[in-house]
């Protein structure tokens, strides 16, 4: 192999000449100089090391592991190595789904308030404050900011009950859906058929209900209470609705909220009709034509 300069291998791997200077420093790759000749060049031997040297990088193990692994090429020493690697891999992982999941709640959190012009205001809200109070202040890595304790501590938290509506309809869950999708603007992906059951799993169902919804899920925002199941229920266990019970939804806009109760009142009856009120620029409560009572507002 021809010998390489140093801006032949920075423009080859694609690796700038302060990291390749960073790796002889540290003892990873090492370049000479030829007689009569004004730039530092690299042998054949360095530039397989370095292809080392890029790969072990980018599978993040540190510059003070490659070096004990390139010049003490030992079977143990490197399996131990990797193992340990592995272990903090797998803890940054847990780690980062953690603190995922805390930013998805900060927004639900601020989808919840639907205001386009909010502030920071939301960040002092107790549920927000008790998810995020088990997470020390950010330093320079996950793994020197985030002990396993306090993210076991933040999952706890995160994984408290929650409460979510079900919706049933007797045979009529399709059209219920269409009906919705429209109204709230939304697409429900994923509907689970009785037909789609497996046959080995034994269940049975009417002549005639195939095609009936057993699950899917209606969702209107990102939050768990946005999160609205529905399905419908055999013959022998037709369902109805009664006057205690709504569905209360926050919407994005006034807008929104008129959509909606333009879309559900027709054919159904209007309980309170859109206006402003005190807590909120848009309020109503319709009973839509299958006897589900909505609470629909803007705030």
């Amino acid at each position: 192999m021809d010998l390489q300069t140093v801006s032949d291998i920075s423009k080859k791997y694609n690796i700038s000449t302060r990291m390749l200077r960073y790796y002889e420093q540290n003892g990873l790759i090492s370049s000479r100089r030829m007689e009569g000749y004004s730039y530092r060049v690299y042998g054949e031997s360095a530039v397989k090391r370095l292809q080392q040297v890029i790969i072990l990088r980018k599978l993040q193990i540190p510059v003070k592991q490659i070096r004990t692994i390139v010049n003490n090429p030992d079977t143990e020493t490197v399996i131990e190595i990797f193992k340990k690697n592995i272990q903090e891999l797998d803890s940054e992982a847990t780690a980062l789904s953690t603190i995922r999941r805390i930013l998805d709640s900060f927004v639900n959190e601020l989808e919840s308030v639907a205001n386009v012009n909010l502030n920071l205001n939301f960040l002092n809200g107790n549920s927000v404050l008790e998810m995020a109070s088990s997470l020390p202040l950010i330093q320079k890595n996950i793994k020197e900011r985030t002990t396993m304790s306090e993210l076991n501590q933040a999952a706890e938290i995160l994984n408290k009950p929650k409460v979510r509506v079900e919706l049933a309809f007797n045979g009529n869950c399709a059209e219920a859906i269409a009906l919705y999708e429209k109204a709230f603007g939304v697409k429900v992906d994923g509907i689970l058929r009785y037909k789609d059951v497996p046959s080995e799993d034994g269940s049975e169902y009417p002549e005639g209900t195939e095609n009936f919804v057993m699950h899917t899920w209606l969702k209107i925002g990102n939050d768990a209470i946005g999160e609205i199941g529905m399905h419908d229920r055999l013959p022998d266990k037709s369902c109805s609705y009664g006057d205690g019970v709504s569905v209360s939804v926050g919407l994005g806009s006034a807008d929104a909220v008129k959509v909606a109760y333009d879309i559900l009142k027709e054919d159904g009856k209007v309980i309170d009709a859109l206006e402003a009120v005190f807590f909120s620029e848009a309020y109503c409560e319709v009973r839509d034509k299958f006897g589900v009572n909505w609470i629909m507002m803007y705030n």
